[in-house]
């Protein structure tokens, strides 16, 4: 079996944070950042494969890190979650409504993750 696939958790809310990244860590290396501008230094840094972020975070929402991200890594991919129904998402993979199906989140983390890497 290869490296793991590497995820960037985006999410300004601690208690989310730390529960999906340890749901996301039974498959997957996980980093986690609370901001866009953390995230986007966080994907400079540590070149993960799939991007999960939240849309309504201080500094920098999730769509804007998505355009920063796929501007810097096309084949990087990114999964907005959002509790709006309204985003456009244009520059995301997938985008996923809170609350949020771990199954399903897991699922396009994986197929994200081994086109990234392809």
């Amino acid at each position: 079996m290869g490296e793991r696939i590497k995820v960037l958790l985006v999410e300004d809310d601690g208690d989310s944070r730390e529960l999906l990244a340890e749901l996301l860590e039974m498959d997957f290396d996980v980093v986690t950042a609370a901001d866009g501008l953390a995230g986007l230094r966080a994907f400079e840094n540590d070149h993960p494969d799939v991007v999960v972020t939240d849309e309504s975070l201080p500094g920098m929402c999730g769509t804007e890190l998505a355009q920063e991200v796929k501007h810097r890594q096309p084949k990087a991919g990114v999964i907005l979650v959002s509790g709006y129904t309204n985003v456009d998402a244009g520059c995301c993979d997938v985008v996923m409504r809170k609350p949020i199906d771990v199954e399903r989140l897991s699922a396009a983390v994986g197929s994200l993750g081994e086109a990234a890497r392809h």
